[in-house]
Formats: structure tokens, sequence, C-alpha cells
């Protein structure tokens, strides 16, 4: 298998981030004509959307005649300009699991969604797996390509390149540059307080708490690609801090 690379690394932390994409199916009433609409999904264990569908939804009755599907997943951050911003489209097949398989992909919905408990009394709501072929990855211009099964499915297994740093990363920010974490908080979060911290980090950004008048706040951060290496992390938080002060970082 060829190399997972940074930019992989990064459509697969916008599909984790996000929490709702358009479903578009086949619709089977109207000749396989293409029906798209919103549709929130967690994330199975293998790096599958999973979808909690009632039988007589659209979407249940067109997948049930034609399995394949697609789900785009955008940079919610950017709407005002969405082309400039990252985006995926997963190119899938529908399965309806069973037992145990069908336990973890509920358990991985009701984590994400709560609220989507009071369905699982309801006649005919059962979740639906997304088994992901192959994606299409955007992260701004010229910068593009696809990712098969195979490299997909080790995104969402293997472990994040940062985690063996992750915890002496904390512990120097929090010590020695406890002013810098407070900086990057109010110009990149718009948290402003008494005392900011850095809470987690991992390739592709970090956790910051803030106390403040209004009590304590918590925000993620987001790198403005993948990072592999403490390295990566200095130079790349060194620059956060420029653009913070010159102005440019988003409010």
């Amino acid at each position: 298998m060829s190399q997972i690379t940074s930019e992989h690394r990064s459509a697969f932390g916008l599909f984790l981030r996000q929490r709702h994409g358009v479903l578009s199916t086949a619709h089977a009433q109207f000749g396989g004509w293409p029906f798209g609409s919103i549709a929130p999904y967690a994330v199975g264990p293998r790096g599958d959307p999973v979808l909690y569908l009632s039988d007589i939804a659209e979407h249940s009755k067109n997948l049930a005649a034609d399995p394949r599907a697609s789900l785009l997943v955008e940079d919610a951050g950017v709407q005002a300009n969405p082309q400039a911003g990252a985006r995926v489209t997963l190119l899938a097949r529908a399965r309806r699991p069973e037992g145990a398989d069908r336990e973890e992909a509920s358990a991985a919905y009701f984590a994400r969604f709560p609220e989507a408990r009071a369905y699982a009394s309801a006649h005919g709501f059962a979740p639906l797996i997304l088994e992901v072929e192959r994606v299409r990855w955007i992260l701004g211009f010229g910068s593009m390509g696809w990712i098969g099964r195979e490299h997909w499915g080790a995104l969402a297994t293997s472990p994040d390149p940062l985690a063996a740093h992750a915890q002496a990363i904390l512990e120097h920010m929090n010590r020695d540059h406890a002013g810098a974490v407070a900086e990057l908080a109010a110009s990149f979060a718009a948290l402003s307080g008494s005392a900011a911290s850095m809470t987690g980090v991992d390739s592709l950004g970090f956790t910051v708490e803030v106390s403040g008048p209004a009590g304590v706040r918590r925000a993620r951060i987001d790198f403005p690609r993948a990072l592999t290496s403490p390295e990566e992390v200095r130079r790349t938080l060194i620059a956060m801090l420029a653009e913070g002060r010159s102005g440019k970082a988003p409010s």
C-alpha cells in the first residue's frame, strides 16, 4: 500500500469533525433521478458513515433498490465561500447491519447523537452503514485527489502520528507558553479570559480551555494541514501566532 499523506489525514479529519453531509441516492420512484438531502452521520470503527433512518424515508427506499450512494461533507466554517474550503465526497454502498454489527453501528450513532435514542423504539428506525469504496478530496485550489477503500480504512485504524508526543507538547505549551495559548484562543476561537490552557493536541489540531467571568469555555482549533512531528507543531503554532497578531486570523 502506498504511503498515507498529510493531505489524506486532513481529508479524513474533516470527515471526522463534521456531523452531517448531503446524502445522494438514485430515486427508485423517478427512474434513478439523483436525489440529495441533508443527513446526520456518525463514524464507524472502519471509517464508514453510519446513518439512522426510518424504513419509510426516501433514501431507505432508494437504497433498497440501488445501494450506491454518495455523501458530500464540507467544511462548515467556510459557508460564505464554500468552494474555497475543504470537502470530501464519499462513494459508498449501503447495507443494513445485523447482530453485533448492528449494535456497534447503533452505539456509534447514539454516542454522537444521544437524542436519537428516542427513535430506537419507533417503528422502522435502524442503523445503516455506508461502506466507503473511494473518496474524492479537495483541500483547496490545486490540492485534490482520490483515496481508495484500503487507505480510508487505514486512516480510521492507524494511530495519530502525534500520539506519542502529545503529553510533552501540552506540558511544554502550558508551562512555558501559556500567554501564547491565550493568544491563540482569542485569535482563532474568540475566547478570552483570565487563564487559558491547551488540553489536547493531535495531528489535525488542538483544544483549548479558557476560564473567565462566563465560566470555563472550550474550543477546538484546527491546524491548517495535518502535522506529523513536534517540530511541525512548533513551526505551525509560531506561524499561527504571527497570523493572529497581524489581524488576519479568522474571528
